[in-house]
Parts: structure tokens; C-alpha cells; sequence
């Protein structure tokens, strides 16, 4: 994006409280002008003065009177607007700062899944928070500054041609001259600003990153190497900015030396002007002072155009962020689907993330309310992917999916997923209390039903065992927990929500042996007349389930009961074979001693299994 581009969307950014922005600027007008006329009475009263000195008037007084309190009152309107507009331009900058935050904050949590997948967190985080930083100072430049300064060289300027057009020819041409060096010193710097800008979020996205895994950090004495790594990045972010500091020093120093010339030349052309009866000594203070404030006002503007050139990668990546359209949109006739039974269908459903890669196809299954159904295939087989498009994670690009005969895509999203519970293999939890995490599905839940959740999950005990109870915090993604207690949570977390589906995605795999059977029989339970999705590796935790699904490529090639899979000594059968060949059937004899019992597996099965 190039610098006029993030500007102007910047601005674009207040549009909400476009009714404050368009007072301040009308103020601003005001400023600029009483600022503008101050010299101008200034020189009116030195010509008076003049003029008194060579014909003595009886009542001096009355002439230069009114212009004295002229002057005064626009002096004294200056300071009191200045201190108004800046008081208001700070309220407004500091709210529309945060607002741009929660807007930034709620767009991001709508994009899809392949998006945060790509993006480090502490990249987007850097990016929240530098680009609604840098709009709120680029707010509060243009009203206390640029907007004043802009009105001061493209409006009020060319009137001072009125004033004495060989005087004003000077400034005119100072102006042009600042134009062209900051133009020139804005190309030289723009690219180099890049490079700046990308090593930053390097440093941002290294440095979340060891911070995000310092267990493995500390374990593998790693401290070492990350922080040379650090130290590397920081030095070349440093070795980038160096140039840019440059060219800027330059262009300071170069503005310094253009003033100091330019008020010189007034001053001796003016002198000039006068010996030839060509100006006034009014006309030339008033110039002098008119160069003052100009050389003032376009330091600011050089200034400002360092500090934008600064801003513009961190802007254009936080616009390039907000423009990215969200996952999922409801329909604008989109119904509440209040609380549905569960009868899921796939119809002919396919799915592919690019067109080289199909994930599923063809996708035909017929869910009853209250049926168990369990997903088995390899990895990248599908399974993840189809209970994803249960929950629109994305949408299928053919097909259908229904929920008691309502197409999901006509349902809102929210609603929909309030019908939805997910277990996830990894557990997510936020860095809050307990109660907190657990409340995230049902936050109106009462405290015998977090209790009755817990007891169902399994996770009562060791969340008694602790003196904060459910008010313990858990830390970052729940490091103050063991990986079982995580995945408990997390289980207790789908219950509370009490939905009609659930879906579990290895829910289990974190946990021991004992607690494991602990859990399924109280999952059993809890999922009792509820439709339920189960994807796990583990077959034994699908023993029970009413049918499976066993996926290959994107596509169910085998479907039935436990029994009947091995029984048909298709793909099921040599997963259960390869599965309890190992130390699986220690944990599970039982599931174990019916593999070694099926159609041709019992020679595949040593007899240590037993």
C-alpha cells in the first residue's frame, strides 16, 4: 500500500465519530487562520508606529489601539482552541484506538482455521497492537498538528501574495524546495522501511515463541541458542533501521539550513524592497514572522512523513489482515436453530483445501439422534476434516449437510454450534480459573451444574485436592496441569455446554489406562441420548460405539459394528491386527483377546498378547 493509500484509510478509521473529527477540523481552520493573521497586525502596528515617528499624531493611541486588541484577541483564541482541540483529539484517539482493537480482535477470531494455522499469534498480536498504536498517532499529528499545517500552506499561503507577492514568492518557493526533500527522502526510505518492519515481526514471532515453549527451552538447555538467535535478529533489525535514520538526519539537517537561508533572504530582499519604496518595515516583520511559523509548520509535516513512512508496513498489516474476509458468514434469512434432536445427514459431501488435494468426497452418512458413531482411518484421512464441516469449520464445496432436515448453512453459526460440543485432542485451555475455562460453553451455568460436569469428567477429585478449587488458575494453556487433568477439563467443559451432538477428537489420548476407563464409562453416561462423533486411534475406546466409519483418502471405505469389521477382515481388521500386535493389548486384554479370536488374525498374533 502506498503511503497516500494508509493514510487516507486511517483516517477513514474515525468515520464512526465523523461528527467529532469534522469539528476539530473545522477548529483547526479556525487556529490556522487567527495564527496566520497575527502577523499580519503585527506588521500593521510596526507601520503605524512607523508612521507616527515621521508625522506625530495628537492621539497616537487611537490608531494603533484596535490593532493591539485585534492581536491580543487572536492570540489569546489561538491558545484557548489549541488547548481545546488537543484535549478532544486525545479523547478521541484513545477511544477509537480501542474500538479499532476490538474490531481488529473480533475479525481475527472469525478467520478461518488455515489462516491461524499459517500466522503466528505473537505476529498478529504485534500487528493489533502497532497498527491501532500507530492510528491513534497519526490521529492526534493530523488534529493537533497536519490538519492546521495543511490549511497554513495550500489555502492561507497563496493569500500572502496579496500581502507583498515578491515577499511571499520566497516562501512560496521555500515551501517547494521542503516538498521536494521530503518527497525524495520518503522514495529512498520507503523499501528500506520494509525491511525494517519484517525483521521486527521476526523478533516479535522468535521471541512468543520461546516464551510460548520454555518448558522445551529449559529441557533441551536451549537458552543459549535462542538467545543468540534473538540477539542475531535484533542486530540485523538494527543494521536495516540504521539507513533509514540516515537519510531522515539528512533531511533535518537539511530543513534546519533551508530555514535559516530563507529568513535571511527575506530579510535582505525586504531591506532591498524598501530602499526602492517596495515594502514597508510592517510588510517585511510580518514576512520574517510569516517564514517563522512556515519553517515551524513544515518541520512538523518532515517529521510527520518520518513518522508515517514508520507507521505504513505496520498499517498496510494490519488493513491487509482486516480485509482478509472472515471463514464463515450467515445467511442474511438465517434462521435460529434453537435446540435441535440430532439427525445428522451427509449428503454426496466433498471438501478440498486446494484444488491439487481432496480431503473427503462423496460423503454419504445418516446419523439417528442418540447414535454413537466412531471415525478410524490413518492420518490425513478425512475424519478431522468431516466433523470440521459438521461444525462449519469451513463449508463443503458439493453437497449437503443437514441437521433434522435444516441445511447448517441456513442456520446461524451460533446456533448451530451451541448444538455442538467439541472435545479437542489438545485440550486449549485460556490462562483463567478453572471455573472460567469451564464456563466458556455455558457461561450462566450454575455451581451444581460445573460440580455435576467435573464428577461426569472425572476431574472432581484433583480439582477438590486444590485450595483455590474452581477459582485456580491454570496458566498459559493450562501448564499448571497435568496433560490428564488438562483433557478432563476439557471434557467437562463440552458437558457443561450439555449439547445434542457431541464430538470427540481423541479425547482420551492424553490420559492413562485407569483414568481412560474411568472416563469412557462415565462418557457413556454423559453422551447417553446424545448424538455423538468419535475420532480415535485407539480402538479400544470405540468398542461400544453403534457403527464406524473407516476412512482411506478422503473417502469411507468400510462401515459397521466393531464386530462386524473384523468379521469382514477389511482395512478395520489389519488397523485392530497392527494396533494389538503391540503394547495396545496390554491396556485392553479384553478387545485384545476378540482381535486374536477374528477371521485370520489369530496366526498374525503372538502369544505373549494373551
Amino acid at each position: 500500500m502506498t503511503l497516500v493509500t494508509v493514510y487516507s484509510r486511517t483516517l477513514a478509521m474515525l468515520r464512526p465519530e465523523r461528527g467529532v473529527a469534522i469539528a476539530l477540523v473545522v477548529a483547526n481552520l479556525a487556529i490556522a487562520a487567527a495564527q496566520f493573521a497575527e502577523p499580519f497586525l503585527f506588521g500593521r502596528i510596526i507601520d503605524r508606529l512607523s508612521r507616527n515617528d515621521a508625522h506625530p499624531a495628537a492621539h497616537p493611541w487611537s490608531e494603533i489601539l484596535p490593532w493591539l486588541i485585534a492581536w491580543a484577541a487572536f492570540g489569546i483564541f489561538s491558545i484557548l482552541a489549541t488547548v481545546l482541540v488537543a484535549l478532544h483529539a486525545d479523547r478521541l484517539s484513545h477511544r477509537r484506538r480501542l474500538a479499532v482493537m476490538a474490531d481488529y480482535f473480533d475479525h481475527v477470531l472469525d478467520l478461518p482455521l488455515s489462516f491461524h494455522s499459517a500466522n503466528h499469534s505473537g505476529r498478529l498480536l504485534k500487528i493489533m497492537l502497532e497498527g491501532a498504536q500507530g492510528m491513534a498517532g497519526l490521529w492526534l499529528s493530523f488534529f493537533r498538528e497536519n490538519c492546521a499545517s495543511a490549511v497554513a500552506l495550500f489555502i492561507l499561503l497563496p493569500m500572502t501574495l496579496f500581502v507583498n507577492w515578491r515577499l511571499a514568492g520566497v516562501l512560496i518557493v521555500l515551501v517547494f524546495v521542503f516538498g521536494f526533500l521530503t518527497a525524495y527522502v520518503v522514495r529512498q526510505t520507503e523499501t528500506l522501511q520494509g525491511t525494517v518492519e519484517r525483521h521486527s515481526a521476526e523478533l516479535a514471532e522468535h521471541t512468543s515463541d520461546a516464551f510460548g515453549n520454555i518448558s522445551v527451552v529449559q529441557s533441551f538447555t536451549r537458552v543459549g541458542v535462542e538467545s543468540r538467535a534473538m540477539r542475531r535478529i535484533a542486530s540485523q533489525l538494527l543494521a536495516a533501521q540504521l539507513p533509514v535514520l540516515s537519510w531522515w538526519a539528512l533531511a533535518t539537517v537539511a530543513t534546519r539550513a533551508s530555514a535559516t537561508l530563507s529568513i535571511l533572504v527575506i530579510f535582505v530582499l525586504g531591506t532591498w524592497l524598501h530602499f526602492q519604496g517596495l515594502a514597508t518595515v510592517g510588510e517585511i516583520v510580518t514576512f520574517i514572522n510569516f517564514a517563522t511559523m512556515l519553517v515551524a509548520r513544515l518541520e512538523q509535516l518532515v517529521g510527520f512523513a518520518n513518522v508515517l513512512l514508520l507507521q505504513v508496513p505496520k498499517l498496510a498489516d494490519f488493513f491487509a489482515v482486516t480485509d482478509l474476509p472472515p471463514a464463515l458468514a450467515d445467511k442474511p434469512d438465517a434462521l435460529d436453530a434453537g435446540r435441535l434432536n440430532g439427525h445428522v445427514v451427509f449428503s454426496n459431501v466433498t471438501f478440498s483445501y486446494d484444488p491439487k488435494r481432496v480431503a473427503v468426497a462423496d460423503l454419504d452418512i445418516d446419523v439417528a439422534p442418540g447414535e454413537t458413531v466412531a471415525l478410524v482411518g490413518p492420518t490425513g484421512s478425512g475424519k478431522s476434516t468431516t466433523l470440521g464441516l459438521l461444525h462449519r469449520v469451513f463449508d463443503p464445496q458439493k453437497g449437503s449437510i443437514t441437521i433434522d432436515g435444516i441445511d447448517i448453512r441456513d442456520m446461524t453459526l451460533e446456533s448451530l454450534r451451541r448444538n455442538i460440543g467439541v472435545v479437542f485432542q489438545e485440550p486449549m485451555l485460556f490462562a483463567r480459573s478453572i471455573e472460567e475455562n469451564l464456563r466458556v460453553g455455558k457461561p450462566e451455568a450454575t455451581t451444581e451444574e460445573i460440580a455435576l460436569a467435573l464428577e461426569r469428567a472425572q476431574a472432581a477429585d484433583f480439582v477438590s485436592r486444590n485450595p483455590e478449587g474452581v477459582s485456580a488458575l491454570v496458566g498459559e494453556r493450562g501448564r499448571s496441569l497435568s496433560g490428564g487433568e488438562r483433557q478432563r477439563l476439557s471434557i467437562a467443559r463440552a458437558l457443561l455446554k450439555d449439547p445434542p451432538i457431541m464430538i470427540f477428537d481423541e479425547a482420551t489420548s492424553a490420559l492413562d489406562a485407569t483414568t481412560e476407563r474411568q472416563i469412557q464409562a462415565a462418557l457413556e453416561r454423559a453422551t447417553h441420548g446424545r448424538t455423538t462423533f468419535v475420532i480415535a486411534h485407539r480402538l479400544a475406546t470405540i468398542r461400544n460405539a453403534n457403527r464406524i466409519l473407516v476412512f482411506e483418502h478422503g473417502r469411507i471405505v468400510e462401515s459397521g459394528t466393531f464386530d462386524e469389521l473384523l468379521a469382514a477382515d477389511g482395512k478395520f481388521a489389519t488397523l485392530a491386527r497392527a494396533q494389538y500386535m503391540t503394547r495396545e493389548a496390554k491396556r485392553d486384554p479384553e478387545t485384545a483377546a476378540l482381535v486374536r479370536e477374528a477371521p485370520h488374525v489369530e496366526d498374525a498374533m503372538p502369544s505373549r498378547v494373551s
